[in-house]
Formats: structure tokens, sequence, C-alpha cells
């Protein structure tokens, strides 16, 4: 299996309400216990850029059996990799059979040698009537183990980063190549802004990775929404749900650590 020859990773993530800034934390601890530095980035921030002689990490979301366009659109401008190492990883709270595949393909296609990937079940952040804080504290802490586990892998050269399965082709088709999934996904969770309780504070617009929330007095929404749940989870006073829907807020970490300079 290869193995992850360098000492430094840039380690680029995107995360909705959480799960995967938290998942890639973990990694990031483990790693640095081991003496790899890390440098973690917010891919939505632009097109990811490894250091010279540093290794490539790459820490998504699951949404539509794959990841979200505009994450797939940084990805594809990665600069080559000239044999350098690569890693992913992914949350999810049920199946990413378009994700694994894909990316390690798109990578190796970059000039990336892929040396590991690792799944992680978190937390559904859509339509939670209750929170089940029991069994979310559960997937928190299985989530710190295996992350631990999978870091331990990539330095001792025993990770591996499978190809997807038969059906991947398919998933690759319905989450990536297609639209129609997140256009599904817009009409089952259209958020709106319940401007009795907006504060104006402008948290939602600033969080959007798409730009898709502007303010008209208050924040209203245009129609480039990927339904990331980035401003339901984050928003201070509860403003933005789907109408007629009481469904909670969830989110894997506070505003500070999402939006912290210094992960």
């Amino acid at each position: 299996m290869p193995v992850m020859k360098e000492t430094s990773v840039d380690l680029y993530f995107f995360s909705g309400a959480g799960n995967t800034l938290l998942a890639a934390m973990h990694v990031a601890e483990a790693l640095r216990g081991g003496g790899v530095e890390v440098r973690m980035h917010r891919l939505e921030k632009g097109t990811p850029s490894p250091a010279e002689g540093a290794a490539l990490g790459v820490a998504v979301t699951t949404a539509c059996f794959s990841t979200y366009p505009f994450a797939w659109e940084a990805l594809r401008r990665l600069p080559y990799g000239a044999g350098r190492s690569a890693f992913g990883i992914s949350t999810m709270a049920g199946y990413s059979g378009g994700l694994r595949g894909p990316l390690r393909a798109l990578l190796e296609g970059k000039g990336y040698v892929p040396v590991g990937y690792a799944e992680f079940l978190m937390p559904t952040n859509y339509g939670n009537v209750e929170i089940p804080e029991e069994k979310n504290r559960a997937r928190f802490a299985a989530c710190r183990e295996s992350a631990e586990k999978f870091a331990r892998r990539l330095m001792d050269g025993a990770a591996e980063w499978r190809r997807g399965g038969p059906l991947s082709p398919l998933f690759d088709l319905l989450g990536r190549r297609s639209s129609w999934p997140w256009r599904l996904m817009r009409r089952m969770y259209t958020l709106k802004v319940d401007d009795r309780k907006c504060i104006q504070c402008g948290r939602c617009v600033r969080l959007c990775p798409t730009g898709n929330i502007v303010m008209n007095g208050y924040p209203r929404f245009l129609d480039r929404c990927v339904v990331c749940q980035r401003c339901f989870a984050f928003c201070p006073t509860g403003a933005i749900n789907v109408p007629g829907k009481s469904y909670r807020q969830y989110r894997a970490v506070e505003y500070e650590t999402l939006t912290s300079s210094s992960l």
C-alpha cells in the first residue's frame, strides 16, 4: 500500500453543520501528535494549492451520494500533484456511493497518489424534529476513535483507499453529473427567513458557500442553494427554517469553531 511520505499536510475541508470539520480536526490532532504538521483550509475559500512538499488532505460532506458541486469545482482546479500523497475524509448520515471512487479518480488524474480514505457516520442535520442527544454523543465518540485510528494508519502506511463499488458510476451520475438531486433537495428543504425572528446580523450571508443569500433588508435566498444547512444550523435566533416545519437546529461545532482562523 502507498505510504504518506510527507511530514506536512494541507487539509482542505468543507463542513455544513460541523460534522466534517469535527472529523477533520480529530484526524489533524492525531497526525500532529505523530509529528506531522497540519494546516487546515476552508475549501469554499478557493482552489486548494498545497505547499511545496506537503501531502494533500480533502475532507468533505456527503450529499446526494456525492458532495457539493462547488467542492467538485474547486477540486477540479487543483494543481498537478507530481506524485505527492493524498488522503480523503467524508462524513455521512447514510451512504456515499458516488464519492469515494470518483474522488480517488480525480486525484489520480491530477497526479496525486491516494494513500487512504475514511468515512465517518455522523448525526443527520436534516429534518430533526427532536435531537437524539445520546445517539449523537455515541456517534461523536466513535468518530474520534475512528479518526485517530485512521491517522495512525496513514502514518504507518496501513491505510487504504478502495475504488468505488459496482454501483459507483450510477451514484456518481446522480450526485455529481446531474442537477436534479439538488433541485429535489431544494424543494424538500426550501429554507425561508422568519423576519419576526431575524436580527439582521448577516451571519447567514457570510457563511453561505455559494453566495446564495443576499441582504435585502432581511436575508433573501436566490436559486443557488445546495442545502448544506449552514445558515439553518448557525442562525443565532433560529430565524431560518422550512415553512410549515419545526425542525430543530443541529450543529456539531459552535459558530466560533466553524469560523476560527486557528484550527
